[in-house]
């Protein structure tokens, strides 16, 4: 069954992003392989995923239900400590997205390839019987645990 060409243009531009990380390996006209091309950085490598999109993606569970079939592809490639798998992903609007495959999670990461944890903030709660929490100045207050 054929999922529609390979995306040249997205995999062009994707090999000069990476090239700002290292030495960049393709891989030439392989439709059924796991990875468009390889990073070569100092001290590992990086097979990398190169995907089109209509949208950009806001959570990253959209991107394991929208591209399944290709993330277990890359994720079923052996992972050690001198190997990395990325997805990249360019929208139509020209931003790219760009995740990190780990053996038990995928993350989103920058264009250089560092993870940059999100901030969580506390949630405020409400106390719907209307009394007030001790402690507390009114009916909202944050949560004790940071939920």
């Amino acid at each position: 069954m054929s999922r529609g060409r390979r995306p040249r243009n997205a995999i062009d531009e994707a090999v000069e992003i990476a090239g700002r990380r290292g030495n960049v390996e393709q891989v030439t006209g392989k439709r059924g392989c796991a990875y468009d091309f390889i990073i070569i950085e100092q001290d590992r490598n990086v097979f990398v995923k190169v995907k089109r999109s209509q949208t950009s993606f806001t959570y990253v569970l959209e991107i394991l239900q929208r591209y399944q079939r290709e993330i277990a592809s890359l994720h079923s490639m052996a992972l050690t400590s001198i190997m990395a798998r990325e997805f990249w992903v360019r929208s139509q609007n020209g931003t790219w997205q760009f995740f990190q495959i780990r053996c038990d999670s995928v993350l989103e990461i920058r264009a250089d390839g560092l993870y940059i944890p999100r901030e969580s903030l506390p949630v405020m709660t409400i106390d719907l019987s209307g009394a007030t929490a001790e402690g507390a100045a009114g009916p909202l207050s944050p949560s004790d645990n940071g939920e």
